[in-house]
């Protein structure tokens, strides 16, 4: 029966964890949560990317070059979060990566209710309170806020609780006699060993298990009569330390931990850390999915918890077993103490009533880690720890109808929890094909993903959605400059921002200066060396000059590097020096001798130079509107040969004439272009200025631009010459 029970507890917090997560089961492929927050999904992935691909490397899974290239940052303080690679390692080749974290979610928030509801029960509760209170535990909102921005860091409450009941194992033993004693090293080492996988979910816990876990072992240790007992279980306790500090140094970041360079850390303003704000969200949410809080119920237990010790009680049948059995004492004081604590940190460094301002408790504690512990809200889980226990400990002891009792609970916490409102979501990264050509590739080189960005916990670069490139970098496995490094130097990212002119302008954050980023991109595409740059145009503005210079400037340095894979909005460059070479930049061949740039589809962007407005359709047909500078360039490779170049054109309201020159070199006389429609125009190019057809720079050239706004045709202020729906180049004679 034990175990059809627990099977039975495990089914329901797992349907309950898996309800909370349901938009992400509907579509497992296709969605991932989060509304506008991405950067913490993305790096979690590439974070067991990278613990699988350095164990099987043989290298340390806390040093990494992998992101934020070319520099080798430490992982020490970062949310790597091995705990659960595990889980994810061995479901993702048969789910895919975004199903593997899901189930990482669902088995995650089963283990904070299950575990939870085992300690409650171990305090006395009833089936039905300590069911009511794991559930409460496992949809608390910081575990929901953790779930939205997938940090699987704090998805490990449950090892608190977990860390009592093996202690509690301990002095259990302890207190007993006979072959049961022989059975405490087993524990202690288990004890040795939950602290060892809490540190691997994350650095934080010994810093909660501080304000819950230690008083609970000293209150246990306090409670024991003998003096010979007590120095015992404090052994046990110093031991277990000593076996989960020796786990950490053979299989964990405490080696890396020891001699972290802090310098370089950039701590947080005590103003920008994140509390719970006092009074409004200790009592509800103001924004559910968006601010950590309290919530109603847990105080409303509390309150009904003190109402009802205000009353004469007795104890229930087990608590008074245990209490005949000296196996514990009426704790009840001891745990609403607990609670005081982490609900002042909670609030944060300040809380202002009227025109008082008052200084919480927390300023120390975020003093005293340098300003490295931005979220004093996590504080409140630690609240909700002795705050339910406490509760459930008063509540239970009152005679209650078990029909009307669970549903009208399991109610109250869906409503407190806000477990109706279906988790925010987003669409799944794209899955460019390009990216899994790179993975097939033997050859070691840096990926620069543009716009260029980097971030950690105490800084950004660019926008979260150019660190979020980094999940890329499970695809491709290659070192990358974008990425996010939870606590890191901040100089490893923070160099790009402003103070570097090539990576500075290909972030859209500084002007380009032609001459220094040509000489930085021919001595990093050597020494990084430089494999590929990507750029996502859907993350550059569209509304100016920005992707016009990024692709006029990339096209002209063919013998730097050049374009192979436009998909989607990504357009690959790949550096020449590459093993697989580059492909000729030769316009389709639609007959022979005849090859045709049609202007305005999706690839057309790897013949294009500086002048190019973005595409649009007009009429069914896709072109280009030039005139954002005097003259619109062309980059093709021809065989030799004379050409005549046939072009689609349309002047802008009124006639145009243009010049067509080759490599710098006139075309013959200068053409009129008229408005209304596209007609075509032909233009003879000698075999002369064709040579040898590598890269040669088409450009054409126009008298003058008008823009609609000017004339009273809208609010489009684009600088308009000449339309183009297709150049096609028709050889005469070789």
């Amino acid at each position: 029966m034990r175990w059809l029970r627990l099977v039975v507890l495990v089914v329901c917090f797992a349907g309950i964890a898996s309800l909370s997560v349901y938009p992400l089961l509907i579509d497992s492929a296709g969605r991932i949560p989060g509304a506008n927050i991405v950067t913490d999904y993305y790096h979690f992935h590439w974070n067991y990317w990278w613990i699988r691909h350095a164990t099987s490397t043989g290298l340390s899974i806390y040093e990494t070059n992998a992101v934020l290239a070319p520099f080798t940052s430490s992982l020490a303080l970062h949310t790597l979060t091995p705990f659960w690679y595990p889980l994810w390692a061995l479901t993702e080749p048969l789910l895919g990566t975004i199903s593997a974290m899901t189930l990482v979610f669902i088995v995650a928030l089963t283990l904070n209710g299950a575990v939870f509801y085992a300690f409650l029960q171990s305090r006395g509760i009833t089936h039905g309170w300590a069911l009511a209170g794991g559930i409460l535990f496992m949809l608390a909102p910081q575990i929901q806020i953790a779930v939205l921005w997938t940090n699987l860091n704090l998805l490990g409450w449950f090892w608190l609780p977990a860390l009592m009941l093996v202690w509690d194992q301990i002095v259990g033993i302890q207190r007993g006699k006979g072959a049961k004693r022989q059975r405490i090293w087993f524990w202690v080492a288990m004890l040795g060993a939950t602290v060892w996988a809490m540190v691997l979910t994350d650095i934080q816990y010994p810093l909660f298990a501080v304000f819950v876990v230690l008083p609970y072992a000293l209150w246990t240790i306090w409670q024991v009569a003998e003096p010979r007992k007590v120095l015992h279980l404090i052994a046990y306790g110093l031991s277990a330390g000593t076996v989960g500090l020796a786990l950490l140094w053979v299989a964990g970041p405490l080696p890396y931990l020891l001699r972290y360079d802090r310098t370089g850390l950039s701590s947080t303003p005590i103003e920008r850390a994140v509390e719970i704000p006092f009074p409004q969200d200790f009592v509800s949410y103001s924004h559910p999915y968006e601010q950590v809080a309290l919530g109603a119920l847990p105080l409303i237990l509390v309150a009904l918890g003190l109402l009802i010790n205000m009353r004469r009680h007795k104890y229930s049948t087990v608590e008074m077993q245990r209490v005949q059995h000296g196996e514990t004492k009426d704790g009840k004081w001891f745990w609403l103490a607990l609670t005081v604590p982490p609900f002042i940190l909670a609030a944060g460094g300040f809380v202002t009533i009227g025109e008082t301002t008052l200084t919480l408790p927390y300023l120390w504690l975020h003093n005293l880690f340098g300003g490295q512990f931005r979220y004093p809200e996590r504080f409140s889980m630690v609240f909700l720890i002795p705050a339910i226990t406490f509760a459930l400990m008063m509540v239970s002891r009152v005679q209650l109808n078990r029909l009307l009792f669970a549903p009208v609970v399991i109610t109250l916490i869906a409503l407190d929890t806000r477990l109706y409102l279906p988790i925010p979501t987003r669409p799944a990264p794209h899955d460019y094909a390009f990216y899994h050509a790179m993975a097939d590739e033997s050859v070691d080189y840096v990926v620069v993903e543009v716009p260029t960005g980097g971030s950690s916990g105490e800084g950004i670069v660019g926008e979260r959605e150019y660190s979020a490139l980094q999940f890329y970098g499970t695809v491709h496995g290659k070192r990358m400059v974008n990425g996010h490094i939870a606590r890191v130097n901040t100089g490893h990212y923070w160099w790009m921002r402003t103070d570097d002119a090539l990576m500075s302008w290909l972030g859209q954050r500084r002007l380009l200066e032609t001459d220094v980023v040509r000489q930085q991109l021919q001595d990093r595409i050597h020494e990084w060396p430089i494999g590929y740059m990507v750029i996502h145009r859907d993350l550059i503005w569209r509304s100016g000059p920005t992707q016009q210079e990024i692709f006029g400037f990339l096209n002209q340095q063919d013998d730097l590097l050049c374009p192979v894979w436009v998909e989607g909005d990504a357009v690959v460059y790949r550096a020449r020096w590459h093993p697989l070479g580059c492909p000729d930049r030769t316009p389709y061949e639609i007959a022979p001798g005849i090859h045709r740039l049609d202007i305005g589809e999706n690839d057309d962007i790897r013949y294009l130079g500086w002048g190019w407005h973005e595409p649009e359709a007009v009429a069914g047909m896709s072109l280009r509107w030039m005139g954002e500078y005097p003259q619109t360039d062309v980059y093709v490779d021809l065989p030799p040969g004379s050409y005549t170049l046939r072009a689609s054109l349309q002047a802008f309201h009124e006639q145009r004439q243009i010049s067509v020159l080759v490599n710098g070199q006139a075309v013959g006389e200068s053409t009129t272009i008229t408005p209304n429609s596209l007609r075509d125009y032909t233009f003879f190019i000698p075999a002369d200025m064709i040579g040898d057809g590598k890269h040669l720079q088409i450009t054409l050239s126009y008298d003058m631009t008008l823009t609609p706004q000017s004339l009273g045709l809208g609010d489009d202020p684009r600088q308009l010459a000449i339309s183009a729906d297709w150049l096609q180049f028709e050889r005469t004679s070789l």
